[in-house]
């Protein structure tokens, strides 16, 4: 990383500067609680254009739209400041951020101004005061050194006195890559004072970034419980004293829009959950009236069979087992209409299993299948469980639960009160967005190319199924038209894939394998298929990819095969990294890089691939299209996605003035028309550890979306 000279005398004034207002800081008091985090225009957390010391919360996203633009860049017509960030570790938070500062175009590959995307990170830092200022050190757009614009270090002091929030800082930048005699866009010492104006959400702020003053206003919504508890913050400011490089005033006004996301369920809510159904439920002590017909223990799993069946499961069978933990209910199912995750699907079968057992029963045993082929067990205590629906500690769950994925196939000594599984849905129609884009390239701003993929799923036999896949086109930008750079990535209208697939398990369960057959890419005959292979005694598990083409179709670049191999170590029950080797759609080969963290239903991932020569970085964004509970089985049934995975890259380069694009299909993921882990595997979120931590969100799966109780246990 490049980082500035500076000259001596300035760095005795950075120093008087920083030193002067950690003491003011200091004088703060630290116990006061800063109130709804603002996004500045460089794209990271802060106040009006300069950051603070603050971080997003773990498990936080950030959007943010805004129109500021650097004086140091000049002044154009078009000024667009896009930027997303999360809260990947906790003190650790990544943004990306697109600034489009653009003259109207003057010819095909020519464009006035910059247009650059950048990734900044922001880490806080351990201070050795239990009360004093916030510390943090950040770097602004630290990949891509060939054109960086916007590359600064900087360090940062923030703290909270009463109504008031006081930053100061320094930042070293360096002058932007292609702009003849401009400064660095953000450089030298910096302040900024905050008051917030009682419980109203607003906020009024004054800042200085080294070169030009701004004053301004900032509005912080309190949470939306419509938009999943989400912050809207809306700012309006005034630029002072800013001018171009060639000496032209740029003072502005400015605005920006964010919206701030807490990602994931919120788990203090749910673990307080108290529903008005508790009092549905009868006391544990409860004795049957001796004077009234009790229903037999075959009546009960009738019954149970009913609730799930009502409940929306399919393929269900209900019988009981004799074993060492006493007496047991098995529970075969299939889910497809609680598709965000597996999770919900558990709730209802421990909660309405744990209900409405026979008495004596110990054990509720859940056997999940996916299109008739059985992938795992997972078994709770029946006394634990009826005791944690009714408020009881949630530990004795978690110490009861046994999630297993190599257990043996006990049916044939499970006795079943119907030998047949009930209906299952003959045909699920899945539709979901299929985009393709190319964003801060030479030649456009934003060039996409939107379509409907309309998914047509017949099951067959165990493990087996026909897929279809349909794209109707929607709208594209003009670099996407024919004769356009990036024609050759345009959606055409068509049946895209028609093929058979089949899930298998083998080498006693350590693999689970798919393969499918038959026509891909409009036209041509191939096979493509993905394999998991489990680590023995770790969560880990080694993923193999591969496709093969009769024909070169376009969709791989003209390659008629590619294949990849990559280890996911699993840290936690929801962040892993999985690293391995390729051989991309274009035909080059290298290593490629995952990070992936789960917050609830929602995945952030971070990327990074090399094919030849080519390097991109990127962040991948994974989020459910689909309601949490959708359509009843049927015949037919219309679902979205459970997880719609959207990436995002540039190229990274260390010099040689290489640019952003211009080679669309470099080095490009190698991608399957269905995927192992989002259709079997829970989005690989799969673990006894992870259904374990997920106890109370099956509580409360069991209250939102149980029928009612026509048997239930004593």
């Amino acid at each position: 990383m490049t980082v500035a000279r500076l000259e001596p005398g300035r760095w005795r004034r950075a120093k008087i500067c920083f030193v002067l207002g950690l003491s003011l800081c200091a004088l703060a008091n630290a116990g006061a609680r800063a109130e709804g985090l603002g996004v500045s225009s460089q794209g990271v957390t802060g106040g009006l254009v300069i950051p603070s010391a603050d971080v997003l919360p773990l498990g936080t996203m950030a959007f943010t739209y805004g129109n500021y633009q650097e004086p140091q860049l000049g002044a154009n017509s078009t000024r667009q400041n896009l930027s997303y960030g999360v809260g990947l570790l906790n003190h650790v938070e990544l943004f990306g951020r697109y600034a489009n500062y653009l003259e109207p175009k003057t010819g095909l590959f020519i464009r006035g101004g910059a247009s650059d995307i950048s990734a900044n990170v922001k880490l806080e830092l351990p201070t050795p005061w239990r009360t004093g200022p916030k510390l943090a050190l950040g770097f602004n757009d630290f990949v891509g050194r060939s054109r960086a614009v916007f590359t600064s270090n900087y360090l940062v002091a923030t703290d909270h006195y009463g109504p008031w929030d006081i930053t100061v800082g320094y930042a070293s930048g360096t002058p932007p890559a292609g702009v003849r005699n401009s400064p660095p866009t953000f450089d030298g010492a910096f302040s900024g004072v905050q008051w917030r104006l009682g419980d109203t959400g607003l906020s009024a702020l004054a800042e200085y970034d080294g070169r030009q003053k701004h004053a301004g206003l900032r509005w912080h919504t309190p949470p939306l419980a419509a938009l999943g508890q989400a912050e809207l913050v809306a700012s309006l400011h005034r630029s002072f004293d800013a001018s171009t490089p060639t000496g032209v005033s740029a003072n502005a006004s400015n605005f920006a829009l964010s919206l701030v996301i807490p990602l994931g369920v919120d788990r203090a809510k749910t673990a307080a959950c108290e529903p008005e159904q508790l009092q549905e439920l009868p006391a544990l002590d409860a004795q049957p009236d001796p004077h009234a017909l009790q229903p037999t223990p075959e009546d009960r799993l009738a019954s149970l069979r009913q609730a799930l069946v009502a409940a929306g499961l399919e393929r269900v069978r209900v019988g009981l087992r004799e074993g060492a933990w006493g007496t047991s209910v098995v529970v075969e199912y299939e889910n497809h209409r609680y598709a965000q995750n597996e999770v919900d699907a558990l709730g209802l079968v421990f909660g309405l299993g744990a209900e409405m057992s026979p008495p004596g029963t110990q054990r509720v045993h859940a056997v999940t299948f996916k299109e008739g082929l059985r992938l795992y067990e997972t078994s709770v205590g029946v006394t634990a469980y009826r005791q944690f629906l009714r408020g009881g500690p949630a530990g004795y769950v978690t110490n009861s639960l046994i999630w297993d994925r190599v257990r043996p196939d006990l049916a044939a000594q499970t006795r079943w009160i119907d030998a047949v599984p009930a209906a299952f849905s003959r045909v699920r129609v899945e539709i979901k967005p299929d985009l393709a884009y190319f964003i801060g390239t030479e030649v456009g701003p934003n060039d996409y190319a939107l379509a409907a993929n309309v998914q047509a799923i017949a099951p067959l036999w165990s493990g087996a199924r026909l897929y279809a896949s349909y794209l109707v086109p929607l709208a594209n930008s003009s670099n996407m038209d024919d004769g356009g750079v990036f024609a050759s990535s345009r959606q055409e209208q068509g049946l895209k894939t028609a093929a058979v697939q089949q899930s298998f398990w083998w080498w006693d369960r350590r693999v689970l394998a798919n393969v499918s057959a038959g026509r891909f890419y409009y036209d041509t005959l191939g096979v493509q298929g993905e394999a998991a292979v489990f680590v023995p005694g770790s969560d880990d598990w080694l993923r193999l990819r591969g496709a093969a083409y009769k024909d070169a179709p376009g969709g791989i670049c003209g390659q008629d095969r590619a294949y990849a191999a990559s280890y996911r170590h699993m840290f936690t029950p929801t962040m892993w990294l999985e690293a391995g080797a390729q051989r991309y759609s274009d035909g080059s080969n290298g290593p490629s890089v995952e990070w992936t963290r789960w917050f609830g239903d929602v995945g952030v991932g971070l990327f990074y691939q090399k094919g030849g020569d080519n390097q991109f970085v990127g962040l991948q964004l994974s989020f459910p299209l689909t309601p949490r509970r959708g359509m009843a089985p049927g015949p037919v049934i219309l679902t979205g996605p459970s997880q719609y995975v959207q990436p995002i890259r540039t190229r990274l380069s260390s010099g040689g003035g290489q640019g952003n694009a211009l080679q669309p299909g470099a080095a490009l993921d190698l991608k399957l028309d269905t995927s192992l882990s989002l259709d079997l595997l829970n989005a690989g979120r799969l673990s006894q550890a992870y259904f374990t931590g997920q106890v109370y969100r099956m509580r409360e799966a069991f209250f939102l979306y149980k029928p009612d109780l026509d048997q239930r246990g004593p």
